[in-house]
């Protein structure tokens, strides 16, 4: 990624920096509603011409359609987009890559959604790592060894809007908030299995589920979400070893 790659990240969000939500047509004529500023931001940034977004795919309205290339922007839930990518992949010719960001530093400013007053300001504690993708990746995993699908994750700097009053039939202390992007800091590229090496601990060549957590700072689902989508691209294998599962690497990382 370049530095005018960067700027230029940066400069559509301080253009999208408060601006309403708003619908936004694209070159189908099909509206989308209440667009996010995250995905509104990021869709500027890929292609910033208004006839390539929102454009209808078959059943489906793809995000973006640059030439030859379906461009899927999801910032969560990727189990969402899995029947969507199995669609483009068996009924066009398109190539697909899946734009995942991430929000590696947020700085959360809590304000009164009426008078525009900061009440207070903190930085959040919770920094994503690029191994944090891999659970999320596990709901794509039936497409990601195909030759056509790509993904790309991005670390963005955030501010968080929590605005003051409370909303109803939501937890207690929660608050209806806004995600604003500030900045685009680095760039990875998911094209086949052997990109995803990178995920694996250097110099084992087998380990448990909780050597693997040692190494990743994974625990629970998210854990075990990791270890299977390595196996299901095939960078993994298991047997039982007693009571628990034992991975072995099928193709040796260096170091």
């Amino acid at each position: 990624m370049t530095e005018q790659e960067k700027q230029r990240f940066e400069r559509i969000c301080l253009e999208e920096r408060d601006a309403p939500e708003r619908q936004t047509e694209g070159g189908s004529g099909i509206g989308t509603y209440g667009e996010k500023r995250l995905h509104r931001v990021l869709k500027r940034w890929l292609c910033d011409d208004p006839q390539k977004q929102e454009v209808a795919v078959g059943r489906h309205i793809a995000d973006l359609l640059v030439e030859n290339e379906i461009m899927e922007i999801q910032t969560k839930n990727l189990r969402a987009l899995s029947e969507k990518l199995k669609s483009y992949l068996e009924d066009t010719e398109y190539r697909v890559t899946v734009i995942y960001p991430m929000i590696v530093e947020r700085r959360i400013v809590r304000m009164d959604r009426e008078t525009g007053e900061v009440i207070s300001v903190r930085k959040s504690p919770k920094k994503a790592k690029w191994i944090d993708a891999l659970s999320e990746l596990y709901w794509l995993r039936e497409v990601l060894t195909d030759p056509r699908v790509s993904v790309r994750l991005l670390l963005i700097t955030a501010e968080e809007r929590r605005y003051s009053e409370r909303v109803r039939y939501r937890r207690e202390g929660g608050y209806e908030g806004e995600l604003i992007p500030e900045t685009l800091s680095d760039e990875w590229l998911l094209s086949t299995p052997t990109d995803y090496e990178a995920f694996l601990p250097a110099g084992m060549a087998s380990f448990t589920a909780a050597e693997y957590a040692a190494f990743s700072k994974q625990k629970g689902r998210r854990l075990y979400s990791c270890l299977n989508l390595l196996c299901a691209i095939g960078l993994l294998q298991r047997a039982k070893e007693g009571r628990q599962y034992r991975y072995w690497i099928t193709k040796k990382k260096d170091g």
